[in-house]
């Protein structure tokens, strides 16, 4: 029997959340794909908190590596579509960001043992924040561009 995967749409999920899963997809990338998401966060938000945001999402990855219960489903970059993974990745980060505790524990939850729970969603909390913030200031200036996956 064939297994296919089920991939999600891009327009069920937000601009920040978009981002995540940008970000997820070029970190498999080599590392000229890397610099270039570097260079296009500190255009964004400055290298402060590009810097910030970058360690955080390495000290994410990190966790979901050593004490995550599988191995995540990432596609490449120039897939149209979203796994349903990284749906859920892109969602546990902004419920750690937007301080939804109970529900950002709970997805990760099914993401990590328990030993990494709390660590994981500091992490998450991190990350988010600069994503988020970037989008507010993209609506506050009318910016209508969605981040584009491929």
């Amino acid at each position: 029997m064939h297994h296919t995967p089920i991939r999600l749409s891009e327009s069920e999920l937000r601009r920040p959340e978009l981002r995540v899963v940008f970000l997820l997809r070029a970190w498999q990338g080599d590392v000229e794909t890397q610099a270039d998401v570097w260079n296009d966060l500190c255009r964004s938000m400055g290298q402060a908190r590009a810097r910030a945001c970058l360690q955080a999402f390495e000290q994410m990855l990190g966790l979901l590596v050593k004490h995550g219960w599988q191995t995540l489903t990432v596609l490449p970059r120039d897939t149209d579509g979203v796994s349903a993974d990284e749906a859920a990745i892109a969602r546990f980060v902004m419920a750690a960001t937007e301080q939804k505790r109970e529900a950002a524990l709970a997805q990760a939850g099914f993401l990590v043992s328990p030993a990494a729970l709390l660590p994981l969603v500091c992490a998450a909390s991190r990350f988010g924040l600069p994503l988020l913030c970037e989008d507010c200031r993209a609506r506050v200036r009318s910016e209508v561009v969605r981040p584009r996956l491929n």
